[in-house]
């Protein structure tokens, strides 16, 4: 008897079925280029035609005929492609090979195949190209696609936000993982992110140390930020300034003082007040009490009113900075809209604003999640638009890229004030 012959659930038999899959396209790996393997994995699903494995062929018959198929079969594809992807991440001169494999999504064929098998494998890879998995592998094609992080300015401002993808590693997590992905997949992207963050650590020191004078050696602006506007970046974020801390020293300073403080509510009052506006404040006086803090205020004393009476613990410290910066930034989690953000940005300017969203996650590392998730809703909404008709949104990312790295990073600045 085949060893395939008593396979006949999906439930029952789907991990037998997909690991026998898995190994095949494990197999060719080692004995095949990465060309080679494409072709063949391209035949096996795309196509859906002559594919030479005839055993290979009836397991992917079997899954695609199943009952389950139509909603278990894109697993089961996205878990091929990773299957593919992680060995060639492995293989730095294979990077090129993982862009080209989800490039054979774009160009689906489109004419009748005769048999109704094929025709089935089709349409599930067709539904594919709609999940939350197959917009990841898209996502996940722009990282290794080689762009010029060039100026605002410049000629690039005809190209979709999207193509700029990998110059934010902040927001990896969000785009580039599903529910689904597995542990190599995760150990996988946050090497990817590891790396973008330590190659932008690196050329900002390097940048911030020769406009300081410390090195001859001249460096190129790495963002999309003018030169005057870098600067005035690197010193707000890295430099001493409110209270003579640095903003990580400064959420230290006040953690510490706010395990003093009687009430939730209380807590939030200081929150607001000492913490997030006087800041701001002490560099424009108007902002004590114009229409940005009382806004401010009365999003943060409405927040959570249930707990007012309790004392501060971890879980409603993180779920006050999460509410807060969903208000701030995306005003509803379901129906995201960004008139609060850009409101603030027109009334403080790119550098406060982003120090404001900086202190309210060095207050609680575990919120960060939460801001880069906001940010990640923001570049999907608009990653179809040419970045000439966003210049709020990729210069909001430009300083969230520099507020991160410089203070979540581990890399040593010294600022010019």
């Amino acid at each position: 008897m085949n060893s395939l012959d008593s396979f006949d659930g999906w439930v029952e038999n789907a991990s037998v079925i997909e690991n026998f899959l898995y190994q095949h396209l494990r197999y060719y790996q080692n004995q095949e280029s990465a060309d080679a393997v494409i072709n063949r994995f391209s035949k096996l699903f795309i196509e859906a035609l002559n594919y030479p494995d005839q055993e290979v062929w009836q397991v992917v018959s079997r899954l695609a005929g199943a009952a389950e198929s139509d909603r278990r079969f894109k697993y089961t594809l996205n878990r091929c492609c990773y299957t593919l992807i992680n060995y060639w991440y492995s293989q730095p001169r294979c990077h090129r090979a993982i862009p080209r494999l989800i490039e054979l999504f774009e160009e689906l064929p489109t004419d009748a195949p005769s048999s109704a098998t094929s025709r089935r494998i089709r349409e599930l890879v067709a539904r594919f190209t709609q999940t939350e998995q197959y917009e990841a592998l898209r996502h996940l094609r722009q990282v290794f696609v080689e762009s010029d992080p060039g100026s605002i300015s410049d000629g690039q401002q005809h190209q979709p936000v999207g193509t700029l993808l990998r110059h934010y590693p902040f927001l990896y997590d969000h785009n580039l993982l599903t529910k689904d992905s597995d542990h190599e997949q995760k150990r996988s992207i946050q090497n990817l992110k590891q790396q973008a963050e330590q190659k932008l650590g690196i050329n900002l020191v390097r940048y911030n140390s020769y406009r300081l004078g410390h090195s001859h050696k001249a460096i190129a602006n790495p963002t999309r930020l003018s030169n005057q506007q870098l600067d005035q970046a690197l010193d707000y974020y890295t430099g001493k300034g409110y209270e003579k801390k640095t903003h990580k020293e400064f959420a230290g300073w006040f953690l510490a003082y706010s395990r003093s403080v009687k009430t939730f509510r209380e807590f939030k009052e200081e929150f607001v007040n000492d913490y997030l506006l006087s800041p701001i404040a002490a560099q424009s006086p108007k902002y004590r009490n114009n229409q940005f803090s009382r806004t401010l205020r009365d999003l943060t004393r409405a927040t959570l009113t249930d707990f007012d009476e309790q004392k501060l613990n971890s879980f409603t410290l993180v779920e006050l900075i999460r509410k807060l910066l969903i208000s701030l930034l995306l005003q509803s989690r379901r129906r995201p809209i960004f008139i609060t953000f850009r409101r603030l940005l027109e009334d403080i300017g790119y550098t406060y604003a982003t120090g404001l969203l900086l202190r309210i996650v060095l207050l609680c590392s575990a919120a960060r999640p939460a801001l880069e998730r906001c940010f990640s809703v923001m570049f999907n909404h608009h990653e179809n638009c040419q970045q000439g008709e966003v210049p709020w949104l990729i210069e909001s990312l430009e300083h969230t890229n520099i507020a991160i790295v410089t203070n979540f990073g581990g890399f040593g600045f010294s600022a010019g004030v």
